[in-house]
């Protein structure tokens, strides 16, 4: 076993990649593993676009989305990449009412409208009669992969190394360190993170830690729109449904929770039935949209069972756990976060 850097994280998803890159930037010396390529498509980081939003029930979840959006402007001003494109969230249903007081309660920019106002200023949507309507203004997309890449080229500038395709089997704690086992060897280090994804359990089995997530594997679908688009969520439906802008291509709609127990190391196959129920939904609540999907994709959650996110410190090992589904947004300020536990 040869000694590694001082600290390693393992996965380069957007969570690994945004703590490398906190991790690297204080000046310490770290390595990024991933087990296939940046950018990979088996995973939960990839693709064009994700929701970024301050739209939560819960206020410490829009407090959160507050303090990560300077963050995300940090590494675009940083990197020169446009990342985060604001084209407000508009929420539909008795639910988001809950979402419009945790708004107010932190400051955050809402409104409450009638379906008749909500008609006239978004006329791309169909909204159902009697139900409630509230638009944030400062919510939008992150380029996602885009986003990933902005993560990694900064951790690399700053002086991380990165290494592809290079699997760990396995993490033990020794004393002090970490022996991190991968399918090349083996390496020493002070702190490991695992920001593995679907993959972080049974990893984490390996150092005699039991993390409580499952994964599933999601259907999102791509729809033709021409004109503009706004972040939808149907809040009222069980799993609710939401719509984002696709940029150039018309727009992305997926279930939140609705797809089954994964098994990360298969190659997914997206769900006819999920897209059949997509189709529907774009159909009656996007009528500008065409209702054939164009494309679909799958995507892997990796779920607690009220989706809370894991950030935990175990000796040597850090726990990054950051996605039930609605992790993305928060990346830049989840990976400060691990990074304050690896270096406490």
């Amino acid at each position: 076993m040869s000694d590694g850097p001082e600290f390693v994280v393992v996965g380069a998803g957007v969570m690994g990649a945004a703590t490398a890159r906190a991790l690297a930037r204080a000046g310490r010396e770290v390595a990024l593993l991933e087990q296939l390529e940046i950018g990979h498509s088996r995973g939960s980081s990839h693709g064009r676009s994700r929701v970024f939003r301050l739209s939560y029930a819960d206020p410490m979840y829009v407090a959160m989305a507050q303090e990560a959006l300077p963050l995300w402007r940090e590494l675009e001003d940083e990197t020169g990449r446009d990342i985060l494109e604001t084209t407000g969230e508009v929420d539909i249903g008795e639910a988001a009412l809950a979402n419009h007081e945790a708004l107010e309660s932190m400051g955050a920019a809402c409104e409450r409208l009638s379906p008749e106002e909500a008609g006239e200023r978004f006329p791309m949507f169909a909204f159902p009669p009697s139900k409630p309507v509230v638009y944030q203004p400062d919510s939008g997309i992150t380029l996602a992969d885009g986003a990933v890449r902005a993560f990694v080229d900064s951790a690399v500038g700053h002086g991380a190394e990165l290494r592809e395709r290079t699997r760990v089997v396995s993490l033990h704690p020794r004393g002090d360190r970490v022996e991190v086992e991968t399918g090349g060897g083996a390496l020493a280090c002070r702190v490991a993170v695992a920001t593995a994804g679907a993959w972080v359990r049974p990893l984490l089995a390996s150092a005699g830690i039991d993390l409580p997530v499952e994964p599933s594997r999601e259907t999102a679908a791509y729809f033709r729109l021409d004109g503009p688009m706004r972040v939808v969520v149907d809040w009222d439906l069980s799993p609710l449904f939401y719509a984002l802008p696709d940029p150039g291509r018309g727009i992305k709609a997926a279930q939140h929770h609705a797809g089954p127990v994964a098994y990360p190391d298969e190659v997914g196959e997206v769900s006819e039935e999920a897209i059949a129920r997509l189709s529907a939904w774009v159909g009656e609540r996007i009528p500008a949209a065409d209702p054939e999907p164009w494309s679909a994709e799958t995507c892997l959650y990796t779920n607690t069972d009220d989706e809370r996110f894991i950030l935990e410190r175990h000796g040597p090992l850090v726990v990054g756990s950051a996605c039930s589904g609605h992790g993305f947004k928060f990346a830049p300020l989840i990976g400060k976060r691990l990074a304050e536990l690896a270096l406490s």
